[in-house]
C-alpha cells in the first residue's frame, strides 16, 4: 500500500512537532511521510531536526524531510496542515498601537476585534492561494487549518475553492478536560455538545459517563475548580471568573476562559470598563502584550532548540497534544477503531446543523467523521438569547471574509461597525483607513 503523505505549510515550533509526536504515540502511523515547508529557513530547520529526533527516540517508521518550495511540499499530499502568520508579530504590534490610539483594547486579537478583521486582509489571500495550489497538486487532500482567524480562514477556503477545509482548535478540548477534572473522571468519560464561533462556542449539553448533567451544575463545579487559577492556552493565568459567571447565569458554558471570552462582548474592554487606566473587571494582565508574546515565543523556540540539540532525551514523549490531527486522519480514513478521541469539536460550514443560523456561517460544532468527511451533530434551532449572541459575530466574520477576498473597503468598514470592541462611531472610518494601509502591502501572497 502507498504511504500516507502529510504536508505541513508553516513550521510553527509551538505546534507542528506536537502533532507528529501524536502520530508516533498512536503506533499506527508508521506508513506516513511528513514534508515540511516554510518561507523562513530557521524554524523549518528547527522543526525538522526536533521531529527527526522524536522519530528516532520513538523508534517510529515515520519519515520527515524539508521541501524547497510550497509546490514540492504539496505535490501528491494526502493531507495538508496549515499553520502560518503573515507579517509576524511586527504587524500585529502596529495594529495594536493603532487601536489603542482609538481607545480600543484587545486581549488576544486574532479572532475578534479590529486587529482580527485587519489580520484577515493579509491572511485570507494566502490561505486561498495555498488552496489553489492544492487544486492543482493534491486536489483530493483536505486542508487541516490550525491558523487564526480560524472561522474566517476556514470559511474563505471552503467558499472560494474546491478544497475541503477543516478548522482545528483546542478550546473545547480543554474545557472538556476541565469538566473531567472537576468531576474526577477521565476526559474520555465526558461528552459535550458545542455550538458557536471559534473561541466563543457554548457548551449546552454535558454527559458524564453517559449521564446527562445540568449545565448550571457543571458550571458551578468548574467554578470551584477554577478558584485556584490555571494557565489558559495563551499563557494567561485565568480564573475564568466572568466566563464561569456567565455559565452559571444561563447554563451556557463558554468553551474558553476569560482571556478569549472577554473580547467578544462590549462589557469588558471598552473605555467605560477602565477607570484611571485600570480595568474594572481585573483584566489588565490579560490585555494584548506584544512584549509578553515575544517572551513566550522565545521560550517556545529555546525549549524546542534544547529538545532538538540538547544531550537529554526529549521529555513528554508519552503525552498526546490537544489538536487531534491523528484522530481526524483516522476518522476520514474510516479507521474508527484507532480513534483516541471519537467526538471532535471542529470549525466547519454550518449547512443545516444549526437551522436558524446562515448555512454559509463557519461554526465550531460537535462533529463525527467518516470517509465522506466531517459531519456536524444536528442542533435544534437556537433560542433567542443564544441566537442574539452569535448572529452579530457570524455577520462580522462573513464581512471580514468579503473584505479580504474581494479587497472590499466597504465590507471592511461595515465589519468594524459591527465589532464589539469599537465604541466611537465618529472615528471608525479613520481607524479603517489606517488598518487598511498597513495591511495593503501584505495582501499579495508569498509562496
Amino acid at each position: 500500500m502507498a504511504r500516507r503523505r502529510i504536508a505541513y505549510i508553516g513550521s510553527s515550533f509551538k505546534f507542528v512537532h506536537q502533532s507528529i509526536r501524536d502520530f508516533i504515540l498512536t503506533g499506527r502511523m508508521d506508513d506516513t511521510d511528513v514534508v515540511l515547508y516554510d518561507i523562513d529557513p530557521a524554524p523549518l530547520k528547527l522543526e525538522h531536526d526536533v521531529i527527526a529526533r522524536m522519530i528516532r527516540q520513538g523508534r517510529s517508521g515515520i519519515t520527515v524531510r524539508m521541501a524547497g518550495s510550497r509546490a514540492e511540499a504539496l505535490a501528491g499530499a494526502d493531507y495538508v496542515v496549515v499553520s502560518v502568520l503573515v507579517g509576524g508579530m511586527d504587524v500585529a504590534e502596529q495594529e495594536d498601537l493603532i487601536c489603542q490610539q482609538y481607545g480600543i483594547r484587545h486581549t488576544v486579537g486574532d479572532t475578534v476585534g479590529p486587529m482580527c478583521t485587519a489580520r484577515c486582509l493579509r491572511m485570507v489571500p494566502l490561505l486561498i492561494d495555498i488552496a489553489k495550489d492544492m487544486e492543482r497538486l493534491c486536489p483530493r487532500a483536505p486542508m487541516l487549518n490550525v491558523t487564526n482567524p480560524m472561522a474566517v480562514l476556514t470559511s474563505a477556503v471552503n467558499r472560494n475553492t474546491s478544497i475541503t477545509c477543516i478548522g482545528i482548535c483546542h478550546g473545547t478540548h480543554f474545557r472538556q478536560s476541565t469538566i473531567a477534572e472537576a468531576y474526577g473522571v477521565p476526559r474520555t468519560e465526558v461528552s459535550v455538545n458545542v455550538v458557536g464561533v471559534n473561541h466563543l462556542g457554548f457548551i449546552d449539553q454535558v454527559r458524564i459517563k453517559g449521564e446527562q448533567k445540568d449545565p448550571q451544575e457543571v458550571a458551578q463545579a468548574i467554578t470551584e475548580l477554577a478558584k485556584r487559577g490555571h494557565a489558559d492556552v495563551a499563557g494567561y493565568q485565568d480564573t475564568d471568573e466572568w466566563a464561569n459567571q456567565f455559565a452559571r447565569r444561563f447554563g451556557l458554558i463558554p468553551n474558553n476562559g476569560d482571556h478569549h471570552f472577554a473580547e467578544f462582548f462590549h462589557w469588558f474592554l471598552n473605555p467605560h470598563a477602565f477607570r484611571d487606566g485600570t480595568n474594572i473587571y481585573g483584566l489588565d494582565s490579560a490585555l494584548h502584550s506584544p512584549a509578553g508574546r515575544r517572551k513566550r515565543t522565545k521560550w517556545f523556540r529555546d525549549t524546542v532548540t534544547e529538545w532538538a540539540y540538547g544531550p537529554a532525551p526529549i521529555p513528554d514523549m508519552d503525552k498526546y497534544s490537544s489538536e487531534h490531527i491523528h484522530d481526524i486522519i483516522f476518522g476520514l480514513e474510516g479507521l474508527h477503531g484507532d480513534l483516541i478521541q471519537r467526538e471532535l469539536h471542529l470549525n466547519i460550514g454550518n449547512g443545516r446543523a444549526v437551522p436558524n443560523l446562515p448555512a454559509e456561517a463557519n461554526l465550531e460544532l460537535t462533529c463525527h467523521l467518516s470517509m465522506a468527511g466531517a459531519h456536524a451533530v444536528p442542533n435544534d434551532p437556537l433560542p433567542p438569547f443564544t441566537l442574539g449572541l452569535l448572529m452579530p459575530l457570524v455577520s462580522l466574520n462573513l464581512l471580514s471574509e468579503q473584505a479580504a477576498v474581494n479587497r472590499d473597503k466597504k465590507a471592511f468598514l461595515q465589519a468594524l461597525h459591527l465589532d464589539p470592541l469599537v465604541s466611537d462611531f465618529r472615528t471608525i472610518p479613520q481607524l479603517a483607513d489606517e488598518l487598511w494601509a498597513i495591511n495593503e502591502p501584505l495582501m499579495e501572497p508569498i509562496k
